[in-house]
């Protein structure tokens, strides 16, 4: 075989290989397929393949979402290592110098802020076009889970402590408030406190959510008794009730400044100040890429993603 053959040889299982690990992350050989702007016949063809030149069977086939094998998670595992080195030799021979390339998958909580995270990434490439960003937006669990078994770069998560199998950078210390509809009684309020709180119907988080035991507990130790009319799994959920109800819900408030700001919604402050920790967390035994590591220095320079709740305005005399 000439070296041009071998070339191509290799340059296809390493799109082979890219593939099979995109599968894996997305849970179904269609996701891999759009990744790689294929048919997903042509996507389950090349798998099949490698599984015939590895001799053992990748992915269980059954399963929805798909699940890999023993086999196959050790494939990707060994994988992973092969294509970030591949990567970096790549960078290594063809960036200018100070330039950075290749794809930076990122897993993040709903509440992390798609607008925070959207504008981190829009300045992020417009500094770096070499780079794609990919995000996906998952439950708390399974942020963790795509971290801890690096399907993904880094993860966006808040209390990070409570997860111990990976590694974590404290990103910030999101200050939560107490929000209501616009036109709410307690919308005139400056500051309120959890006691005042007593007779208030509150819309909270399912029990499953770490921030779910962390307000409970802040109004216990606080002389407020938590009275929760209804749970939801997200903040988004809970900002569109609240637009139509005499709930109130304690929640970051950078999640609902644009809100605010809308007249939609307001936003009060709180004492004692109560904040939700909010980190980066990569996995234990691995390093960010040049690329990841850029991504995460951007959004913790960002300096807007923490804002705090003004005085509410004083009320017009009819």
């Amino acid at each position: 075989m000439d070296a041009a053959a071998v070339i191509v040889r290799a340059a296809m299982q390493l799109d082979a290989i890219q593939l099979f690990c995109d599968i894996a992350s997305e849970g179904s050989i269609s996701g891999g397929a759009r990744l790689h702007g294929v048919t997903q016949s042509a996507a389950s063809q090349r798998l099949m393949a490698l599984e015939r030149e590895l001799g053992t069977r990748l992915i269980d086939r059954g399963t929805r979402p798909i699940r890999l094998t023993a086999a196959g998670e050790a494939y990707r595992h060994g994988c992973a290592d092969i294509l970030r080195r591949y990567e970096a030799l790549k960078r290594q021979i063809s960036a200018p110098a100070g330039a950075i390339s290749g794809v930076v998958k990122v897993a993040a909580i709903y509440s992390a802020g798609i607008d925070l995270l959207s504008r981190a990434e829009e300045r992020f490439r417009a500094e770096h076009p070499r780079v794609k960003v990919r995000v996906e937006y998952l439950q708390p669990g399974r942020v963790h889970e795509r971290v801890r078994d690096q399907r993904v770069d880094f993860g966006v998560i808040s209390y990070p402590s409570k997860w111990r199998d990976v590694a974590a950078q404290p990103l910030r210390d999101e200050i939560m408030s107490v929000v209501c509809r616009a036109d709410h009684p307690l919308a005139q309020r400056e500051v309120l406190d959890p006691v005042s709180l007593l007779d208030q119907s509150l819309v909270g988080f399912d029990a499953s959510l770490p921030i779910a035991g962390q307000i409970s507990g802040y109004l216990r130790r606080n002389g407020g008794q938590p009275r929760l009319s209804h749970t939801f799994d997200n903040i988004d959920t809970i900002k569109a009730y609240l637009g139509h109800s005499d709930e109130a819900a304690i929640l970051p408030f950078r999640a609902v400044r644009w809100e605010v700001e809308d007249g939609l919604l307001a936003g009060i402050r709180l004492e004692p100040r109560l904040t939700r920790p909010v980190a980066v967390v990569t996995p234990l035994q691995r390093s960010p890429s040049a690329a990841a590591a850029a991504l995460i220095e951007a959004l913790i320079a960002d300096d807007t993603a923490n804002p705090e709740p003004e005085p509410a305005a004083p009320a017009v005399p009819t």
